[in-house]
């Protein structure tokens, strides 16, 4: 069989929307490393970790990959690669410091991200039904550290649309630094402003803030409303991690744009989940039609804690607002969120005694986190492995 039939078809098995070049990818990842972990192989090669790990298993099933120390090529998988696939470079080219990152965070500021993570610690739960997955510390620092690289935080006006990430506190943490180490002096911003629907992350953010004696405006709002009319053409820069669904990218970057003023260049920073081709064309036509140019791309800048669904990492894309003043967007009324846009039903597994369960039905709670805690009603396990995903 042909190297791309055998590609196709566990393309095919897998409902890969990367096709057969995503395949290939995890074998490429494989094969330049020699063994690799499966979260690693994913991050490589750019897919959700569910999704790698269905690929991995039927790439086994051909007899191209075993499990030894992680993941590796047998024999018969190396032969495949290498004749078939053309594969020869076992070069590994990135950064051994940054990670490819482009951003270093220098020791002056470890204690400025040990002090912000503890401050996370008493972050409110997450709310999946808002999409919430909480980028690490070191990642909320590191966006603070590539806005103030690239001239959009000394003197300029911050929006943060949405903050379950803390960048806020980033920020403030970093100005305070530099005055401290006399980098800088007075204010390194001229006002940091968050606008975020979570009324707990609201009150988090307000405490934390003036625990810490940082400058921040906290505004409660739901996005899907129109901006109050007090943030319109007031910004200069706008930073934001935003639901994963095309409608929600549109949505946040569309009242980003209403918020930025007129007079210069607007900044965006834009955190996104890692998305294939075709739909990263979709995402691009978006930003076309805001009057949005992309920068730069820094893939797997953003590491989060509790998105293992994406593997835990995720692009960040730096974009300028160059088409003028936006036209106002009205209320936005339709799926905005991973759960409205895309229903699924999520089957486990206890891995004591295999009783399935489906979350969100019969009592189980909506989210595997929950389940955990609560227990398989079975035989009281609280280790449940992932069955399938099915559309209600």
């Amino acid at each position: 069989m042909a190297a791309t039939s055998i590609l196709d078809l566990i393309a095919q098995a897998t409902r890969l929307r990367e096709g057969s070049a995503g395949v290939q990818a995890l074998l490429r990842a494989v094969y330049r490393a020699g063994s690799l972990r499966l979260q690693d192989a994913a991050r490589e090669a750019r897919l959700p970790l569910p999704v790698a790990s269905a690929v991995r298993r039927e790439l086994e099933k051909a007899g191209l990959l075993e499990r030894k120390q992680g993941l590796s090529l047998t024999g018969d998988g190396r032969e495949f690669v290498e004749r078939d696939l053309g594969m020869r470079t076992q070069l590994d080219i990135t950064c051994a410091t940054c990670a490819g990152h482009g951003i270093v965070i220098p020791d002056s500021l470890k204690a400025e991200v040990e002090r912000l993570a503890e401050i996370i610690t008493g972050a409110p739960s997450v709310d999946v039904t808002l999409d919430q997955a909480p980028c690490m510390p070191d990642t909320a620092m590191r966006r603070a550290l590539l806005m103030l690289q690239n001239g959009a935080l000394e003197g300029k006006r911050v929006l943060l649309l949405g903050d379950d990430d803390s960048v806020s506190i980033a920020i403030g943490l970093l100005g305070r630094a530099l005055r401290k180490n006399d980098l800088t002096k007075g204010d390194l911003t001229r006002g940091v402003t968050v606008v975020d629907a979570d009324e707990r992350r609201i009150s988090f953010l307000r405490e934390a803030a003036a625990r810490e004696q940082l400058a921040l405006d906290v505004v409660h709002h739901d996005l899907r409303h129109q901006l109050p009319a007090g943030l319109l053409g007031s910004f200069d820069t706008i930073e934001t991690d935003p639901p994963y669904t095309l409608e929600g990218a549109r949505l946040f970057l569309a009242r980003g744009c209403e918020a930025l003023t007129t007079e210069a260049d607007g900044h965006c920073f834009f955190s996104f989940t890692h998305w294939p081709a075709s739909q990263m064309l979709e995402l691009q036509k978006v930003f076309t039609e805001l009057g949005l140019a992309v920068r730069a791309v820094w893939p797997n800048f953003n590491r989060y804690a509790g998105a293992s669904m994406l593997g835990n990492l995720g692009q960040l894309i730096e974009l300028v607002h160059v088409a003028g003043s936006a036209t106002a967007l009205p209320d936005f009324s339709g799926p905005l969120y991973t759960a409205e846009v895309n229903p699924r039903l999520r089957v486990y597994a206890c891995t004591d005694c295999g009783k399935e369960i489906v979350l969100g039905e019969d009592g189980i709670p909506a989210t595997i986190e929950e389940a955990k805690i609560a227990g398989c009603r079975s035989c009281g396990g609280h280790v449940f492995r992932r069955q399938s995903v099915r559309t209600s």
